[in-house]
């Protein structure tokens, strides 16, 4: 780095103090006047703190660890209460039990697949070597094709149903989110009580002959 010459003219100027104009300070010296106002929102560091600020809309910062805990515990739950009502979207959707089907027929063909090969690689004669070679090579090839398939048709096909009944679930209000999850549950006890009184009927015919039995034997 080169220095300026001290008999400059400008050099000389500084040192008597008749320079005149201003130095340009760094962007990082910089500071704020003063503290952000309370109209102001104060991100958070964490990326977990900023995805719940996000969804509820305020921060954290400045509460108690009371207060931070009750918050969590209340982000849970509605979490869970979300992640259960999309479920029940999902079940009511015909399109989607369909491409699950097609999904979890296509990941059974692969495993059948790789555990077919796997099989004529342990068990297989070794007289036969090219013809097992090349059964084994196809068998691969199927595994691989209809594995790697299921998952971009879960990507592809299965997905997009997912994101729209969570979509969906977020846009529902608490109430109506609770509602169905009671409408569910009332269904399904409904369900199993009839289920109870079913096996219930067809046990009195076996309790009433089997009584009967032991009345003949007394006799």
């Amino acid at each position: 780095m080169s220095t300026r010459n001290p008999l400059n003219k400008r050099s000389q100027a500084q040192q008597t103090g008749e320079a005149t104009g201003f130095t340009r300070k760094s962007a990082a010296s910089a500071k704020p006047a003063r503290n952000a106002g309370s109209s102001v929102r104060v991100v958070p560091a964490s990326a977990k703190d900023k995805r719940r600020q996000a969804q509820r809309g305020e921060s954290l910062v400045g509460l108690s660890k009371e207060e931070k805990r009750a918050r969590k515990k209340e982000e849970r739950l509605r979490e869970d209460r979300l992640y259960a009502v999309s479920n029940e979207l999902l079940r009511a959707d015909p399109d989607y039990r369909s491409r699950r089907r097609v999904f979890w027929a296509l990941l059974a063909v692969g495993i059948v697949a790789t555990l077919f090969v796997w099989i004529m690689m342990v068990a297989a004669p070794t007289t036969e070597v090219g013809t097992m070679q090349i059964a084994q090579i196809v068998g691969l090839v199927v595994a691989y094709a209809a594995i790697i398939g299921s998952f971009i048709f879960d990507i592809v096909r299965v997905r997009p149903l997912r994101n729209d009944a969570r979509s969906r679930a977020e846009g529902m209000s608490e109430a109506k989110q609770l509602a169905l999850l009671e409408e569910v549950a009332a269904k399904s006890n409904k369900k199993r009580d009839a289920k109870k009184d079913e096996a219930e009927q067809e046990a009195e015919p076996a309790a009433a002959a089997k009584q009967g039995k032991k009345r003949s034997k007394k006799k």
